[in-house]
């Protein structure tokens, strides 16, 4: 799959909302309410998705064609370091690299700032993503309980302290084919 990598704009609002409901969907099933799940998250991210994140933010999407299939925001004033606070890829091209390339690219670019460390939550019982962070260097920490928008969940912090070798997995896994990209996806 060729992917393409660029910063998000104003016209991709609807499409990164709706991979996000799509991907809470499948990622919390049975984790989170079904009724959060069918309704709820429809209006939080609505809300969370009516202008992007204003300075201090990243956020990329990844393009198959033209068609959305990836999308990663990270939040520079969550410290210490970066926090990646939405990891989402569509759930039909999840092993193609998407995840990588786009955790990649942030990790380039933080890196190039100087900044040294990059963290995320995630849901302890969300087995996929954390098997997935620590194929890609990440290293968890001590669980601890918090709220997910008013949902009680147990999180798991995970951190990359060395961004230039997260920088340089930008290589797709599973065989997929290395895209263009418009942001740098190497340190």
């Amino acid at each position: 799959m060729d992917i393409r990598i660029r910063p998000a704009t104003t016209a991709d609002l609807g499409a990164i909302r709706d991979l996000q409901i799509e991907s809470w969907r499948g990622a919390y099933a049975g984790m989170l309410p079904d009724t959060f799940l069918r309704d709820g998250v429809v209006d939080v991210l609505a809300e969370r998705w009516k202008a992007l994140p204003g300075d201090g933010w990243i956020v990329d999407t990844a393009w198959a064609g033209d068609r959305l299939v990836g999308f990663v925001t990270v939040d520079r004033a969550k410290g210490p370091g970066a926090y990646v606070d939405n990891l989402h890829v569509a759930p039909d091209t999840k092993g193609s690299g998407v995840g990588r390339k786009l955790m990649a690219g942030a990790a380039a670019t933080l890196a190039a700032e100087g900044v040294d460390r990059l963290w995320l939550t995630v849901i302890d019982q969300n087995t996929p993503a954390r098997a997935f962070y620590r194929r890609i260097g990440g290293r968890e920490l001590t669980a601890f309980d918090e709220l997910l928008y008013g949902q009680p969940v147990t999180a798991i912090p995970v951190e990359w302290n060395d961004l230039k070798a997260l920088a340089a997995q930008h290589g797709p896994s599973k065989g997929a084919t290395p895209g263009q990209t418009d942001r740098a996806t190497s340190g």
